[in-house]
């Protein structure tokens, strides 16, 4: 638990990080534009990048705190042996698609490998090797909660827990 605890400390200073550096990217434009009729053309790129990998890590980070909307209306009424078979199938399911996102994103970053964004030069394969990563960090969550649940180590409610859980409290 303190590996993951330390991986939710750098994630939310990486969006933290990220948050400040798309601010102040777009305040320094507003004001060039607006004083000096020009503009940072490199940072039209970069702000897309880091608008990328922050969605990404934002996703990684809202998995690992259970931030994620759930709808739990029927998971909440069956017994304890139906919601570990609903874990079973849901994670699958998540697993899944998990792999088709790292697998997919890894294939294009092996095509972009050799091309560079035209204006920063940075490989255009930045945003699918963080896309790469974020699926492989999304399936390891939840393969970790799957086996505490399956296992018994945790109750099958913390798999179905969301963001509405934590307001209601």
């Amino acid at each position: 638990m303190r590996a993951l605890r330390l991986a939710e400390r750098l994630l939310e200073a990486m969006v933290a990080f990220l948050l400040f550096a798309l601010v102040a990217m777009v305040f320094t434009n507003v004001m060039m534009r607006f004083f000096f009729n020009s503009g940072i053309v490199v940072t039209e790129e970069l702000s897309r990048i880091a608008l990328s990998i922050l969605i990404l890590t934002g996703a990684v980070l809202a998995l690992i705190q259970q931030r994620h909307i759930a709808m739990t209306l029927v998971v909440d009424r069956l017994p304890e042996p139906a919601k570990k078979a609903v874990v079973a199938l849901t994670g699958t399911v998540m697993l899944y698609g998990n792999f088709l996102l790292a697998q997919g994103a890894w294939m294009q970053a092996k095509l972009n490998f050799s091309s560079n964004y035209q204006i920063s030069g940075l490989p255009s394969a930045t945003i699918y090797v963080a896309a790469t990563l974020a699926g492989t960090a999304l399936a390891l969550v939840v393969a970790g909660r799957m086996v505490l649940i399956l296992s018994g180590r945790m109750p099958a409610d913390k798999f179905f827990q969301a963001a509405s859980a934590d307001i209601a409290e």
